[in-house]
């Protein structure tokens, strides 16, 4: 059986699997409504998803795996309003007997109404990929609706996964919502406003600059384990040492590194280093990024005398755990760790601790070993969906221009 795709499934993280699973047929009018939503070039997260859905689209037609008819389809279920993208799409599928595949309640509703098969757009296969949240399609009136009934868990989210909902005429984002176990919870603030601003007396004022920053913000502070992935120039490590140092300040938290240093991919490697651990550790990249954020080694040596901040390589972890002091345990680039290794890491946690681990297991992985046997990726298919655990892949590239574009290369 051949299956409508709606435009929101074609804007959802898993939308190539979809197209490898499904014999896809694509209607003009869907075309039509990615044409209209590639217009607007000021919404970045919406142009990521417009350029993913393009490259997807393109890569199945070419392989014959994708369809798309031109035809000027019409409205023709009564009752329904003529003109509206969604009802020509249902009347599409009805009228050449195709099923439908939609993230849209009330698109399922409609169909189910209409005797269509229905297929979620949400369903994800094994092994996937997962950024922590899911992109939905929704109407103002549909999401009131959804704030009625907060109990309901409408987008079959995981715990602490997250659901960020755009609108169906205008596709800007309405809110983010994240299933808690128990309700839907809303990330925006009394204003509706979705961003989050602190200031810190080491770093000064922090403002989340999109959504995605804004998930990883809400879920170090709600969950006992959060992981963030990004890529280079994303804000993972700004975001990570932020929130740890409010902690720090307000809360009376400890924050405590634990890192593998590793030379980049294709670095050469400068040989024996003079020094104690700490002098090493100082010359590592590890040391350059902290440095680099908290504005130099004597501010470092301060905060470590102060007995509110400890950097720890892997080699020196077996036989410590944070004990019942509040810590705030920041594992930094944990694309180079194997399973056993962030294993040993997170044995070192008890109770009273937090663990913010990130890293970039699809570009930033330095050595083969790392690729075969990548700790961030176990953690994450063990742990998602467990009520301390929450994850946030980054979207965008903040750093400069330059930055986002080499991402190209």
């Amino acid at each position: 059986m051949a299956y409508v795709i709606d435009t929101n499934v074609l804007l959802s993280g898993n939308v190539e699997d979809i197209l490898k699973k499904y014999e896809v047929i694509i209607p003009s009018v869907v075309l039509r409504e990615i044409e209209n939503l590639e217009r607007k070039k000021g919404d970045r997260a919406l142009q990521f998803e417009v350029r993913r859905a393009k490259r997807a689209i393109n890569k199945y037609l070419e392989d014959g795996l994708v369809r798309v008819d031109f035809s000027d389809y019409k409205n023709a279920i009564d009752d329904f309003e003529e003109d509206y993208a969604d009802n020509i799409i249902l009347s599409y599928a009805l009228e050449n007997n195709h099923a439908l595949i939609t993230n849209d309640i009330l698109m399922k509703l409609k169909a189910k109404g209409l005797e269509i098969e229905v297929v979620s757009g949400n369903e994800k296969d094994e092994g996937e990929k997962y950024d922590g949240f899911v992109t939905e399609v929704a109407s103002k009136e549909e999401l009131i609706e959804i704030y009625k009934d907060r109990c309901t868990n409408i987008y079959n989210l995981l715990i602490n996964q997250y659901a960020l909902i755009l609108d169906k005429q205008t596709a800007k984002i309405l809110d983010v919502l994240k299933w808690d176990g128990e309700i839907l919870i809303s990330l925006g603030d009394r204003k509706g406003d979705l961003v989050d601003k602190f200031s810190t007396l080491h770093l000064g004022t922090f403002r989340t600059k999109d959504v995605y920053q804004l998930m990883a913000v809400d879920s170090i502070r709600s969950n006992q384990v959060t992981m963030i992935r990004g890529k280079a120039g994303s804000g993972k490590s700004l975001i990570a040492l932020s929130v740890a140092l409010q902690l720090m300040e307000k809360d009376g938290y400890k924050l405590v590194l634990f890192c593998n240093p590793t030379p980049s991919k294709d670095a050469q490697e400068l040989g024996f280093r003079k020094g104690d651990t700490f002098e090493k550790l100082m010359q590592s990249s590890v040391g350059v990024m902290m440095k680099s954020k908290l504005g130099g080694e004597e501010a470092i040596t301060r905060l470590i005398a102060k007995d509110m901040l400890d950097i720890l390589p892997f080699s020196d972890l077996r036989g410590y755990d944070t004990g019942e002091q509040k810590t705030v345990i920041w594992i930094v680039e944990s694309q180079n760790l194997t399973v056993p290794l962030l294993k040993l890491g997170l044995q070192r946690v008890t109770e009273s601790a937090k663990v913010i681990i990130d890293g970039d297991d699809n570009a930033q992985v330095d050595r083969d070993i790392y690729e075969n046997d990548n700790g961030m990726k176990r953690v994450s298919e063990v742990l998602r969906g467990n009520e301390i655990y929450g994850e946030v892949e980054l979207q965008n590239v903040w750093r400069s221009r330059l930055a986002e574009l080499v991402e190209l290369m």
